[in-house]
């Protein structure tokens, strides 16, 4: 809900932005679409590069193992 009320037009007020979100079912992206007024088409069509998001993964997962190989070898 933090998240949602420092996304929130600058006038609404706490109190309104909850009675939103919780009237959205705590969405987030249908909170912010109905406090921002905006087309649900337009909302839509903002993706994620899934490609990006998945070598991003990739090197993370990488840096896990490789790190969890450098604790066990130091467990003795």
């Amino acid at each position: 809900m933090e998240e949602v009320f420092k996304q929130s037009p600058d006038k609404m007020t706490y109190d309104e932005v909850e009675i939103i979100f919780l009237k959205n079912n705590k969405n987030v992206l249908d909170t912010l679409e109905e406090l921002w007024m905006l087309d649900n088409k337009s909302v839509k069509n903002i993706g994620i590069d899934d490609s990006k998001w998945n070598n991003i993964r990739g090197i993370c997962d990488s840096f896990d193992y490789e790190m969890q190989n450098k604790l066990k070898g130091h467990k003795k």
